[in-house]
């Protein structure tokens, strides 16, 4: 990753004349059109009298015109009238429509607040780490769905469990308190999943606690389907657990993906990353009548699980099997799941639609001579919203300049075309680039130039979604700078469509974001690595011990995991302080890194003890073992070579406790404790000295 630019971003107005270009500029900036328009309104005003004008004026002041006019007006009522039947049918349809098309979008908007609930859940535990259960019970607590989102029967999480695991599991489980907890059904699997935390943890939620998600295929495939992707996945339609002999009700589910801190880029990664899922269990019924005010519903619904069959209802309101003036079908889709919603007007809807439009457009009719008779005092009413208009106009204007010159970083208008033109930028783009606005707009300056070379596909692939589904964007990229420095830039824009629904602009707005690059850089940089020898710290060595056991188990090659301990190095700090104690350990994490091969890992536990991962040694455990004593025989020659400290030089030798290891036939924790164990045999014998972990202690390997 590139460093941020060294400069902040200077703060600079937008410039007060755009200049929109398609190739070559145009002849009139903003603000000009924006000036020639409230001329034109202003000109519109002007009384002009031609020889017409008179003409028609004399024609109005006839008694006799206004007599015709109504007579006109009374035979167009008539017309009106008669049609104004068709015409409400299809009012009426519109307006239907619009009701449905709201009540979707609600209950869109409903199930986007519970995915959010569960991105909480997995914010929870990507800061925590693994959170207790009083910490999840205090967080869901904290939420207050009963309250604020109604309908969710609860919010859990999921462990995955390996098969090797399931009995620790289990007994972890129960040393909680829970003594009858298992996972269910019981059964060998491939992989298994276990509820560890269901909240409200009471009723018919207790029936869920332990049960192996992963075991149906219904609930497996949404679970994949959320590992795979990253992003919430909805389940199709299944019996809850939570369910018993009565009122049943169908359900389903929603899953959110945890991962630890490996990366997650691609979908190898996110499974290998996996620790399991928060989610929460739906009754159909239940979720839909919190939604909506159902005793008071103007359409009535029915919910269906992909296709409308009866096999695949989720929900039918008590009116939904009439027989209606109006249905619709309006699919919806969440967490990669496709509903279809089956709307029909509701006997309150369709009466409340009685019209009595024909009747407002026969007395509107008669009404007619009374207008025409005041169309001079309306004449000149209309002149003054005129002018107060064109005022208004202006203001609008000079407040949308005045705030568009305050916004920081560079705006920009381009036509949404393959190479995206830019029609209109602020001066802002100048601190950003270095570049000043007309050579982007001119065409002689091509903003794509300046992004990195790397980051200049996923750019060019956000754009191009949010072309093709008309939607808004947000993106942080790399850019260089016309004096050759990195910086780090977030854009974020919204693609405006014409009438007809295609693209035809792309706005947004480009800034700086180096400085918050840089804090996250030095934040990652304290979370894992050393302060004193920029070794990695224990999380990113337990973090890299279970990449290195995943790999083992995945190609069948032993490692081993090396414990050392500096010998007498208290007294080293106690003699002669802590700044020579730290110079030691310097030495020591440098030799250490010059005695190993570049793929293998060096980590610092804290004070004087450190761990190297050594992978790929063999085949075989003895192979492994024949591989780490010699590797740990020349790391006791390195480090007991003497240390000047100052005038002087001092010794310090090592002991080193060695385990070897293939794939998860031991965890990273327990591979940590039979290193450090074999590493107190070593000191136990005379310090200086190298030993393998054995199950009897008076067994160990030659030190060389």
């Amino acid at each position: 990753m590139n460093r941020a630019g060294r400069d902040k971003t200077r703060r600079q107005s937008l410039v007060s004349d755009y200049s929109p270009i398609g190739g070559a500029p145009s002849e009139a900036p903003v603000n000009e059109n924006a000036e020639s328009s409230v001329h034109a309104v202003e000109s519109a005003l002007r009384p002009t009298m031609t020889s017409t004008g008179k003409r028609a004026s004399q024609l109005l002041d006839r008694k006799a015109t206004a007599w015709v006019v109504l007579l006109l007006t009374v035979l167009l009522t008539l017309a009106l009238w008669r049609h104004a039947e068709t015409q409400f049918i299809q009012g009426d349809k519109d307006n239907f429509l619009r009701v449905a098309e709201k009540q979707k979008n609600i209950l869109i908007t409903r199930m986007d607040d519970y995915e959010q609930v569960l991105r909480g859940g997995a914010a929870l535990f990507a800061a925590t780490g693994m959170p207790s259960r009083k910490q999840w019970q205090a967080y869901v607590e904290t939420l207050e769905l009963d309250q604020t989102l109604p309908g969710i029967l609860g919010t859990g999480f999921a462990l995955m469990v390996p098969p090797a695991a399931k009995e620790a599991h289990e007994r972890l489980i129960r040393a909680e308190g829970f003594a009858d907890y298992a996972i269910t059904p019981p059964g060998n699997r491939d992989m298994l999943s276990s509820i560890v935390y269901l909240e409200p943890f009471t009723g018919p939620n207790l029936r869920a606690f332990g049960y192996d998600m992963f075991s149906d295929p219904v609930r497996r495939e949404a679970m994949e389907r959320a590992r795979d992707t990253g992003q919430p996945a909805l389940s199709k339609k299944v019996t809850l657990v939570q369910e018993t002999v009565s009122g049943v009700q169908p359900g389903f589910l929603i899953y959110f993906p945890v991962y630890n801190t490996a990366p997650t880029d691609t979908v190898a990664a996110r499974r290998a990353a996996l620790i399991g899922f928060v989610y929460s269990p739906f009754r159909a019924f239940d979720l839909v009548e919190s939604t909506f005010n159902v005793p008071g519903q103007i359409v009535e619904l029915e919910l269906f699980d992909g296709e409308p069959a009866p096999e695949n209802l989720l929900y039918a309101s008590q009116g939904a099997g009439r027989t209606a003036r109006h249905v619709t079908d309006m699919p919806l889709e969440r967490g990669g799941h496709a509903w279809v919603a089956r709307f029909r007007s509701s006997a309150r809807l369709e009466a409340s639609r009685q019209s009595n439009q024909p009747e407002l457009i026969l007395f509107g009719g008669l009404a007619l001579d009374l207008l025409l008779f005041s169309v001079l005092y309306m004449n000149a009413r209309h002149r003054r919203k005129m002018r107060q208009a064109a005022a208004r106009l202006e203001q609008i204007l000079n407040s949308y300049k005045s705030l568009v010159e305050n916004i920081p970083g560079a705006v920009f208008r381009s036509q949404a075309a393959a190479d995206l033109p830019v029609l209109q930028l602020s001066n802002g783009i100048t601190p950003l680039t270095g570049e000043p606005p007309e050579h982007f707009l001119s065409g002689e300056r091509a903003y794509r130039q300046l992004i990195h070379p790397d980051d200049k596909p996923q750019v060019s692939a956000a754009i191009a979604e949010a072309i093709a589904k008309r939607c808004a964007y947000d993106i942080e990229y790399r850019i260089k700078t016309t004096d050759g420095f990195a910086r780090w830039v977030n854009e974020r824009g919204r693609v405006t469509p014409d009438e007809s629904g295609q693209a035809r602009w792309l706005d947004g707005l480009i800034f700086d974001i180096s400085e918050r690059k840089a804090a996250e850089i030095m934040i990652r940089d304290l979370a894992f690595n050393d302060t004193l020898t920029g070794l990695p710290n224990r999380r990113l060595l337990l973090d890299r011990l279970d990449h290195e056991l995943a790999i083992s188990e995945r190609t069948g090659r032993h490692g081993a995991l090396l414990f050392i301990d500096l010998d007498n190095f208290k007294t080293i700090n106690d003699t002669l302080g802590h700044a020579a104690g730290d110079r030691v350990l310097v030495e020591v994490s440098r030799r250490l890194v010059a005695s190993v091969r570049e793929s293998d890992t060096v980590a610092r536990l804290g004070g004087d003890e450190f761990v190297v991962i050594l992978e790929n040694l063999g085949n075989t455990a003895d192979e492994a073992a024949a591989e780490a004593a010699e590797l740990g025989s020349n790391i006791l020659v390195v480090l007991s070579q003497p240390y000047r400290l100052g005038e002087a030089l001092r010794n310090c030798t090592p002991s080193i406790g060695i385990t070897t290891f293939c794939g998860h036939q031991a965890s990273a924790g327990r591979l940590l404790r039979q290193a450090d164990s074999a590493m107190y045999q070593a000191k136990s014998a005379g310090r200086h000295q190298l030993r393998f972990h054995t199950k009897d202690p008076s067994t160990t390997a030659p030190s060389g």
